[in-house]
């Protein structure tokens, strides 16, 4: 017998004998097992309850307890619940090691302090044997069909594609070549079993783009270069990775990358002399109406008519859930509308990315808790010296935030939050996001 039911927080206790563990002596025990193991998956997952809520699709299950009748034992949903008390109560993390930890759940708590869930939809299975087909069903893996059967890296890929408007570089090769006609049939039918990541590793080098003769700008692959050219490396590499003797070791970093397109043949290497009519890009070939991008290899201009921050063409690939959120808003919200609200979600957007950059490539000169100034002046040195972007996007950026009548300075940013008195308009925030644009663009090419 199971019903669907609300239960506070308080009430709901974790499971001492959770399958991944060894079996818990207490409550906290049970808790402090998980911290340990799972650690900044816990504080990720937090965020994301916070940001989109518990997943509808996988309510937590619990069964009534036989010694206190108000309290429930989880029999799924174990690291959910925990993410929650640690959030509602940042102080169950005591240990000094999980310092940093601490710290995270605890300024997750003070920002969120109106929308922490206290209630939790659960399903109440009378007897817990009752639940334990459908938990190893959701566990064991597929089951020869039973069970869920995962998606693979290109479904996932796809799914990106059509729900949230993200085409990576690897998708937009994939499906350049499934339409060109350069491309022999076995390769075509083989492309399904690629590895996606393999692909993606090598389009996400700049030396690799170089050899192909490719760009990318607001996340599309564009090209000079003529497109039989282009066509005739890919296929090279293409054919590489659909190789069952093909290991990742040999592209697994820069330098093996560098030394793998040195070794491709004559025969099968691009000719860079060779131009394209017009410019194009991976969504639109050669052959097909123009893309808008400029002889003079201009970046696509973003209208300063448009009513959003950042413009609907502009695609990153952005891993952290709150700062994806906060992109996707600002590719939504109305910008003469909301003025005030977009330059305070714009300003964090631009902070909380360069934190992610400095994370990510483990900056020693600046941390999170840097001065903004300091944090633009630190990752676009970084950014420039490792070839990730133009000296002179990166120099452009420093000099206006150390300006304090430029839009861009630090001035103007923080005037956003803290000045009573000053109001960002439409215009000047488009401009503004449309100066940073390739630099933030390169920035997130390069957090991983």
């Amino acid at each position: 017998m199971k019903k669907s039911e609300k239960i506070n927080l308080v009430n709901i206790l974790v499971n001492t004998e959770n399958y991944r563990f060894d079996t818990a002596a207490s409550q906290k025990e049970s808790i402090d097992i998980m911290i340990e193991d799972q650690n900044d998956k816990l504080f990720r997952l937090a965020e994301h309850i916070i940001i989109n809520g518990l997943n509808p699709n996988d309510i937590i299950q619990v069964s009534p307890s036989s010694h206190d009748k108000l309290k429930f034992n989880v029999l799924e949903g174990n690291r959910r619940v925990i993410a929650l008390k640690l959030l509602n109560n940042p102080d169950l993390i005591d240990h000094p090691k999980h310092h940093t930890l601490k710290r995270k759940f605890k300024k997750l708590h003070d920002e969120n302090k109106s929308s922490i869930i206290k209630e939790v939809e659960c399903i109440i299975y009378d007897d817990p044997s009752e639940a334990d087909k459908w938990i190893k069903l959701k566990h064991v893996g597929q089951s020869n069909g039973i069970g869920t059967v995962d998606w693979d890296a290109q479904q996932v890929h796809r799914f990106e594609e059509k729900v949230e408007g993200k085409s990576s570089a690897a998708l937009q090769v994939i499906n350049l070549l499934k339409k060109n006609t350069d491309i022999p049939e076995e390769i075509k039918n083989n492309l399904g079993n690629l590895k996606i990541t393999n692909l993606d590793r090598l389009v996400s080098d700049p030396d690799v783009r170089s050899f192909l003769g490719i760009d990318i700008s607001n996340g599309i692959i564009q090209s000079e270069i003529d497109e039989k050219e282009v066509i005739k490396g890919l296929k090279h590499i293409i054919k590489d990775l659909l190789d069952p003797k093909f290991k990742v070791k040999k592209i697994y970093t820069k330098d093996d990358r560098k030394d793998y397109i040195d070794k491709i043949p004559k025969s099968s290497r691009p000719v860079l002399a060779k131009k394209a009519v017009k410019p194009w890009d991976f969504t639109k070939t050669s052959s097909s109406t123009s893309s808008g991008i400029k002889s003079t290899g201009a970046k696509k201009s973003n209208s300063t008519e448009r009513k959003c921050l950042i413009p609907r063409s502009c695609l990153f690939n952005i891993i952290i859930p709150k700062v994806n959120s906060i992109y996707h808003e600002l590719q939504r919200i109305d910008i003469t509308k909301f003025s005030n609200a977009v330059a305070f979600s714009f300003r964090v957007f631009v902070e909380l990315s360069l934190d992610c950059y400095i994370e990510s490539n483990q900056l020693a000169s600046v941390n999170i808790d840097s001065r903004l100034i300091t944090k633009i002046t630190e990752v676009s040195k970084h950014m420039e010296a490792n070839g990730f972007a133009d000296k002179h996007i990166c120099k452009g950026i420093r000099n206006s935030a150390g300006n304090p009548d430029d839009l861009l300075g630090i001035g103007t940013w923080n005037a956003y939050v803290h000045n009573a008195r000053f109001s960002a308009t439409p215009n000047n925030l488009r401009i503004t996001w449309d100066n940073i644009q390739v630099f933030v663009e390169k920035l997130w090419e390069n957090v991983k």
